[in-house]
């Protein structure tokens, strides 16, 4: 089946931005109590370790991984990789639809070496440091919270002249030859973005701001999600078709996951198993607002 790129506009329709939805029902005078998000008597009642979800296998973070000096001189590792994801050899291994999910650093006061992807696209968050990107005729400048969408055959540069680190999280797709890609790269800031109140009772979107929407090649796409001090999400699951990632980028979370309670520390990211088994909620249990990367990819004819 071909496939094409799906740009903000319509992520909505595909899952990603029940956020915006939400966020206006959330506004909206409510006339009789909502049903509960879940009800008591379930039929799983008890842990059975036998055949419950390793929820272990799901949830990865860069440190685990060798780093790995890349052709352009990024010093990679990797968080989640290709896999089965719904029975993972081995931890992290779980991609399906995305070629890859990894962490990546441009040491101070370097270059990488220009680089062009002629079936691959590439979407970076810059999560510390300063630098710069170019591409074709466009420079700009970057800093934490912003995000780069690389899309594929332009070449392209990182720059550091800084005393410090460029830290970045890079997620790549790959592209089919008859795809017909953007000619720019995409710039954006999620600050620079009005956040929306109410999904999943405590979380807060926050879309990137671009200067030219990107145009993936799966339906997807990419939010920051912060929670408030002292509040939990409401616990759900999500079935086949789907491959939605969650990244910790600031604070230390509680993550409720399967039947299982976890920690989720910056670096950290999991993907939701695509088998309505295993629901997630992330809870911050601090004083502080805590922030994730979110990322949803819903092919509908894998939906069953």
């Amino acid at each position: 089946m071909k496939r094409t790129g799906v740009g903000l506009s319509l992520i909505i329709s595909l899952g990603i931005a029940y956020f915006m939805a939400a966020g206006s029902r959330a506004q909206e005078k409510l006339k009789a109590e909502p049903d509960p998000s879940y009800a008591e008597g379930g039929p799983h009642t008890y842990r059975r370790p036998s055949v419950d979800t390793d929820v272990s296998l799901y949830i990865n973070h860069w440190r685990n991984s060798s780093p790995l000096e890349s052709q352009d001189g990024l010093i990679e590792r990797d968080i989640l990789t290709r896999g089965d994801p719904l029975h993972p050899t081995r931890k992290g291994a779980v991609l399906k639809y995305i070629k890859s999910y990894k962490h990546a650093v441009l040491p101070p006061h370097s270059k990488t070496m220009p680089k062009r992807h002629r079936l691959e696209q590439v979407f970076i968050y810059i999560s510390s440091g300063e630098g710069r990107v170019e591409a074709g005729r466009k420079s700009v400048d970057l800093e934490e919270g912003a995000a780069v969408f690389v899309p594929s055959g332009l070449e392209y540069r990182f720059i550091n002249p800084s005393r410090d680190e460029l830290e970045m999280f890079v997620v790549a797709e790959d592209t089919a030859p008859d795809f017909v890609p953007n000619t720019q790269i995409s710039v954006g800031r999620w600050r620079d973005s009005k956040p929306v109140y109410g999904a999943h009772w405590a979380h807060i979107a926050h879309a990137f701001s671009y200067d030219v929407e990107p145009k993936f090649y799966n339906p997807m796409g990419f939010i920051v999600v912060s929670i408030d001090n002292f509040d939990v999400a409401q616990p759900h699951t999500h079935g086949p078709g789907t491959e939605e990632i969650w990244l910790q980028l600031r604070g230390r979370s509680l993550l409720f996951f399967g039947n299982r309670l976890l920690r989720q520390e910056p670096g950290e990211a999991f993907l939701v198993p695509p088998n309505n088994k295993v629901p997630h909620c992330s809870i911050n249990h601090t004083e502080e607002p805590m922030l994730w990367l979110f990322m949803g990819c819903r092919h509908e004819e894998d939906a069953r």
